[in-house]
């Protein structure tokens, strides 16, 4: 017998939004709903670190602190959006954002993927991966969505359409955006995995102090070493210049200006 879930926790850690009522995206469910563009970021009020795909850190690094978290050999770039655990100092009090580059990671909202996994595949012949597939999520409890104002997700389609229905213009952009997010993320694990393997990065802590006492130390936090940067090979280099890897590295150094920005 097959048995099916559905990972609703979607993100954790300090990269975490706030999902106020996840659900899975459903043409009987949904049929109704509408979309609305919104300037409300609280969702993100305590997104503390932001992730990051290649194409969009250039632009970020005028903006937010870059650095590296590691898992292993697992290297992710992130934009500090906060000195603190649980906190964005870019979101205003009335939910409005306030930098002027909004990272993609945050623009997904409030559509997300969610893993759906097959514990138990009929023919028993399926691997792991082949087992699971990605479902579109949506946080039902975003004010971007209502019955009365927006674009429809689902318009009237003909007889052979399940439930009558098929996706609108306003679905197709949010699951398009979603899919080019999704393999954008893939590509840029895959570009500076190159970080690691070439042992530049190396582990700083931040300590933030009040006027008062010392009130937290953020730990974990990655950047890429300048001397060992400089000890690779001419080859090294030249192909982390073609690749991009370079360009990043030094978006990320630039970006370090920016701490001041959080205090």
């Amino acid at each position: 017998m097959s048995t099916t879930s559905i990972d609703t926790t979607v993100e954790r850690g300090p990269s975490a939004i706030t999902y106020r009522r996840l659900e899975t995206l459903s043409a009987t469910a949904h049929r109704d709903l509408k979309l609305a563009g919104q300037n409300d970021y609280r969702f993100a009020a305590a997104t503390a670190q932001v992730p990051l795909v290649a194409e969009e850190i250039t632009e970020a690094a005028k903006h937010f602190p870059i650095v590296f978290t590691r898992a292993g050999d697992d290297i992710q770039p992130v934009a500090l959006m906060s000195l603190s655990e649980n906190n964005n100092v870019f979101v205003g009090s009335d939910g409005r954002w306030q930098a002027r580059y909004v990272p993609a990671w945050l623009r997904r909202y409030p559509f997300t993927f969610a893993r759906q996994a097959d514990d138990d595949p009929a023919d028993g012949s399926a691997t792991a991966d082949d087992a699971q597939r990605l479902v579109v999520m949506i946080d039902r409890g975003a004010p971007h969505f209502s019955a009365d104002a927006g674009q429809p997700l689902f318009v009237a389609a003909g007889e052979n359409a399940d439930d009558g229905v098929t996706r609108g213009p306003a679905m197709d952009q949010a699951l398009d955006y979603l899919e080019r997010y999704r393999r954008a993320s893939v590509s840029v694990a895959g570009l500076v995995s190159g970080l690691a393997g070439a042992d530049v990065l190396v582990e700083r802590s931040l300590d933030v102090f009040t006027k008062a006492r010392h009130a937290n130390r953020i730990g974990g936090l990655q950047i890429v070493d300048h001397e060992r940067l400089m000890a690779l090979t001419d080859a090294e280099l030249g192909q982390w210049t073609r690749n991009g890897l370079l360009e990043i590295v030094h978006a990320h150094w630039q970006s370090l200006t920016n701490f001041r920005r959080l205090a």
